[in-house]
């Protein structure tokens, strides 16, 4: 490598790219800024479809012909590509949640996961620039200008460094200011949704605004990435890719590249008995996350695996976590064994003690648990539990839709992003079509001493010598 690469000029992340004159960055930021306009009618509009049909987003594509789905989905993908933000997470989560679609509108919408309009290498090699202190071709051996993948909040480019193969993360600019105006726009019109509900609004887009906003700090998911990588090394069947911190800052993540099959392909190609390896190495992974080591990766979307051939799961992107205490845990455990035991007055207390009962007056506890047993089906049953579609939709409609305690209900901050558990791992386990013993390995987690992962120190990072100038020459 030459000095030139070893020794960058030195980059500050503490702030954001500049903006000054006519910089890409410059003209990006003001597209960002008129974008909120456009962000304010599209959740209009689709608030306004909504409550007009009284539906969900899955019978709004139900009620369509096909040809009227796909041309709703065109219009959707058109309009969301353009956004980014937390606009393009919406769609990313209709294109797989979503089972209605037919599949010519789903294979649009699909590409929001992983192929959304990118932005230009000038704006990219600006960031980069910024942060890591010159140009692409100085830092890395090799830098493709073209990404491989972009969605909500960054791209990201293939490059190689130090004579490995490396995937670089480079964030938006602005992304952060807006996703922090999304947050406001849903805000408002959030207000006349929950009016009726005792869902507490400010707390739950508190909720968020903070995870959003830890999305768009790349060195704090290279934090979360280390961690997992050394609380999943002995789990078989998984892998968590090496970052390499002398090449990542606040808004550029470097880590090893990973090559293997997309979520799609994979699923296309692969037996049943290897989709089925694969899924329990996520359903395992997730809830030894959860119950044991009290995080939660909360971004269980297509886009963020990568499969081998013989199942071996690859798992990506840590910006979306969630931390628990023990406490919190401890609560949960007893609510799921509640639900598992059929214990009415046991799922009474817990459920109580987890904050989701906003007037206990007239509240149906023995309901509730009934709505919350078909959740749980797959706990109950005999092994093996087949996920499909129509499990995860059934569940969604006896929680909301048929609820009778819908506007009794309360639900803290901590648990929004648990929700997608249900509407985001079991869709994408029945995408898979899996057929798992889930009763053994959910009784195991539940079952395990909770020990909270970020109590731990975490092994010294290792670092090549020339990674670590790279790194010293920022500071």
């Amino acid at each position: 490598m030459s000095d030139d690469r070893e020794r960058p000029l030195g980059g500050d992340s503490t702030t954001e790219p500049p903006e000054a004159g006519s910089s890409p960055l410059e003209r990006l930021a003001e597209g960002f800024r008129k974008r909120t306009w456009v962000t304010t009618k599209s959740l209009g509009r689709l608030g306004v479809q909504l409550a007009k049909q009284n539906l969900g987003i899955n019978e709004l594509f139900s009620k369509a012909s096909d040809a009227g789905a796909v041309a709703m989905a065109e219009k959707l993908l058109c309009e969301l590509d353009e956004m980014k933000g937390l606009m393009l997470k919406v769609g990313q989560m209709v294109s797989y949640l979503d089972s209605t679609l037919p599949p010519a509108a789903q294979e649009l919408l699909r590409r929001l996961q992983a192929e959304s309009k990118p932005m230009s290498y000038a704006v990219i090699a600006e960031v980069i620039r910024h942060e890591l202190g010159a140009d692409p071709p100085r830092v890395f051996e090799s830098f493709d200008e073209r990404p491989f993948a972009a969605a909500s909040i960054g791209q990201v480019h293939r490059a190689r460094v130090e004579g490995r193969d490396v995937a670089v993360k480079v964030q938006y600019p602005g992304i952060a200011k807006l996703l922090e105006a999304d947050v406001r726009t849903i805000s408002r019109l959030s207000r006349f949704a929950l009016f009726f509900s005792q869902i507490d609004g400010p707390d739950v887009l508190a909720e968020l605004n903070a995870r959003l906003q830890e999305e768009c700090d790349y060195s704090l998911e290279a934090l979360h990435q280390r961690y997992f990588a050394h609380a999943l090394a002995e789990t078989p069947g998984v892998r968590v890719p090496a970052v390499l911190g002398g090449y990542s800052t606040a808004r550029v993540l470097t880590s090893e590249l990973c090559e293997g099959l997309g979520f799609y392909d994979f699923i296309a190609s692969a037996s049943s008995e290897v989709k089925n390896r694969a899924a329990t190495t996520i359903y395992r992974s997730c809830f030894q996350s959860i119950f044991h080591h009290c995080t939660y990766n909360a971004d269980p979307h297509p886009g963020n695996y990568i499969f081998g051939a013989d199942g071996l799961v690859t798992l990506l992107d840590f910006g979306c976590v969630k931390r628990f205490s023990a406490t919190f845990i401890d609560v949960w455990k007893r609510l799921a064994r509640s639900i598992c035991d059929d214990d009415v007055p046991g799922f009474r207390e817990a459920f109580i003690d987890a904050g989701f009962v906003g007037t206990k007056r007239g509240f149906d506890f023995e309901h509730q648990l009934a709505a919350m047993r078909v959740l749980y089906r797959r706990m109950i049953g005999p092994d093996p539990f087949h996920f499909t579609h129509d499990f995860v939709n059934e569940a969604n409609e006896a929680l909301t839709l048929k609820n009778r305690n819908k506007f009794k209900m309360a639900m803290p901050g901590d648990w929004l992003f648990v929700n997608r558990l249900q509407f985001g791992l079991f869709s994408l386990l029945a995408l898979m079509g899996a057929t798992l013993d889930v009763r053994r390995m959910f009784r195991e987690a539940i079952d395990s001493q909770s020990d909270p992962l970020y109590e731990k120190p975490l092994p010294d990072e290792p670092r090549s010598a020339a990674e670590a100038e790279t790194r010293d020459a920022r500071r």
